[in-house]
């Protein structure tokens, strides 16, 4: 009865099952929507003192395991790149917010989608007392630090990769996300429209994409060195490079795509053609600016949002 069930099933469906079962089957956990603290355990416990990696800036800097890939193969210098990079980063993006008219101001508030163990967020610590700064992460394990360790002064939520965050909308004047949308797939326009409802009429959503440009760098060999320039020829950006080049559609797309997608779910990473991106976000959103390299290699997309047509005719109206 259940092969014949079975073969009732469209087979693009069937596929699709049958690749879930795999993933799971095969250790990669895909039906997971986020990253739970000590899974696989029945049970668990938070500590009451982290194996931090010491202080700077005035706030203490997460344990090694926590940097997901920013500074872990600098040896003594790790945490001076850490910290740089992450500076380096927000500077940035400040630079590139500010030149679209647009800075915070005491009242605003500020999320930050796909916080980590902050390294980008601390640096907003300038703004903290007088903003409402929010991070949100998959990562259970890494909200659990943050709130642990850096709130107060900022505030902290785990979500999942559904494309919903429990705000209210309009609630944000900006929204940043460093390195994201490089690793969401099928749900990019549900995800943008979801940043779009809790973002302000007149704020600013900051994202960084993969795109032609950083195939380009990744190609000609270009380098990393503390400061977050790629520039030290004994830092190479070689995983990814090597990653993407053993994969097939990859090396036969790369030249042609609009959007690229190698690996899935967790591990996925996405690369866009920037007119591809420019057509998928225009229904919702203007584009302010466009900013090679604004993120190691990675290039920074500023939108505003677009009004929706009953929220204008309320305006218009009113």
């Amino acid at each position: 009865m259940k092969d014949i069930l079975f073969k009732l099933i469209p087979g693009p469906i069937k596929q699709s099952l049958k690749a879930r079962i795999a993933n799971t089957l095969g250790g990669h956990v895909s039906i997971l929507k986020y990253h739970p603290e000590e899974y696989g355990r029945a049970s668990f416990s938070l500590p009451q003192r982290y194996h931090n990696e010491g202080a700077s800036d005035g706030l203490p800097v997460p344990p090694r395991p926590f940097w997901i890939g920013y500074g872990n193969d600098f040896g003594d210098k790790g945490k001076e790149w850490y910290i740089t990079k992450g500076k380096r980063d927000v500077d940035r993006m400040l630079e590139i917010v500010t030149a679209s008219g647009f800075s915070l101001t005491p009242g605003s508030r500020v999320l930050e989608m796909g916080c980590a163990a902050g390294r980008m967020i601390r640096h907003l610590n300038s703004f903290s007392e007088s903003c409402e700064i929010w991070g949100v992460d998959v990562d259970a394990t890494l909200i659990n630090w943050c709130k642990h360790n850096i709130s107060p002064p900022f505030q902290f939520a785990t979500t999942t990769t559904i494309p919903h965050l429990p705000f209210a909308d309009s609630y944000f004047d900006f929204i940043y996300t460093g390195s994201v949308f490089t690793h969401i797939d099928d749900l990019a326009e549900s995800w943008l429209l979801e940043l779009r409802r809790i973002l302000s009429p007149e704020g600013r959503l900051y994202v960084t994409i993969h795109d032609r440009h950083t195939i380009k760098m990744l190609d000609d060999g270009y380098f990393y060195d503390k400061t977050g320039y790629f520039t030290d020829k004994n830092n190479k950006e070689v995983h990814l490079t090597t990653t993407l080049n053993s994969d097939a559609t990859y090396r036969s797309e790369k030249d042609t795509f609009g959007m690229l997608v190698i690996g899935r779910d967790y591990g996925s990473q996405v690369f866009y053609d920037v007119e591809y991106f420019r057509k998928m976000v225009v229904p919702m959103y203007e584009i302010l600016s466009i900013t090679e390299e604004a993120y190691g290699y990675q290039t920074a997309i500023l939108l505003k949002k677009v009004a929706d047509n009953h929220s204008q005719a309320m305006i218009e109206t009113g």
